[in-house]
Parts: structure tokens; C-alpha cells; sequence
């Protein structure tokens, strides 16, 4: 049996693909429970966007992760990918969706109030009035 040529394997994948009027190539395939599009590759499961990419544009070192810079979970367009470290693309996905990651203690929060702040420095703060108060 012979191997499958990348050509053969691009045109593979291209058949779980939808281009959409945003500019997205919605993967139309399997997803997972968190909406990223899934493919077998060599008898495993990979993530669709990482396999297209390698196949598109080369390899990525282990420690990078691809940013979707559509926000769009679903899409596998190399154009709307960046390769960023793992700490970058999380920040990005948080500034996002409006959450707020702490650079001193790498937490996370978001009040109702809709002001976005880390818990432990907002502890910090009311303990600092707090004293201020009884010292006064």
C-alpha cells in the first residue's frame, strides 16, 4: 500500500471544508466538545486546524499553538491562523470573551458589574482600605 501524497491528503481534508462569506473555511467535519474540527491522521485523532496548517505551511514547534484570529473555532483557513505561544493565545481568547488575566498572579475574573478585575488583587485593595479606615 502506498502512502497517501500531500496533495491527495490536502484534497482530503478540502472535502470537510465550507468557505463562508467572512472569509472562514468552516471545517465541516467532526468537531469536538469545544467546537475545534477534528480528523484522522495515521490512525489518530488530530485537530483539523493544526493538520491543515502543517500540510499548508510546515511545521510548528511543539510549543506553539494556533491562534484563531477569526475567533472562529471551527475555521481552518491558514490565513486565519497565527502560531503563538500557548501563555499568548490564551490571553487573546480572554481578551476576547471579556475576561481579565491578572499579569502578577495569572488569575482570571470578571464581575457582574462588568469591571474586570483579579480577585486577589481586589482582596488586597479592600484589605489596604479597610485598614486605612480604622487607622483613621
Amino acid at each position: 500500500m502506498t502512502e497517501p501524497t500531500t496533495e491527495h491528503l490536502i484534497r482530503t481534508l478540502l472535502r470537510n471544508v465550507r468557505p463562508d462569506t467572512s472569509g472562514c473555511w468552516e471545517w465541516t467535519g467532526p468537531r469536538d466538545t469545544d467546537g475545534y474540527g477534528k480528523a484522522s491522521a495515521d490512525g489518530r485523532t488530530v485537530s483539523a486546524h493544526r493538520w491543515l496548517w502543517t500540510l499548508l505551511r510546515g511545521e510548528l514547534p511543539p510549543t506553539q499553538h494556533l491562534d484563531h484570529l477569526c475567533r472562529n473555532r471551527a475555521c481552518v483557513s491558514p490565513d486565519h491562523l497565527e502560531p503563538v505561544s500557548c501563555g499568548e493565545n490564551i490571553r487573546r481568547g480572554h481578551l476576547a470573551r471579556g475576561t481579565h488575566i491578572c499579569p502578577e498572579h495569572g488569575l482570571k475574573s470578571r464581575r457582574a458589574s462588568g469591571r474586570l478585575v483579579c480577585r486577589a488583587c481586589d482582596a488586597r485593595a479592600a484589605r489596604i482600605r479597610r485598614a486605612a479606615q480604622h487607622a483613621a
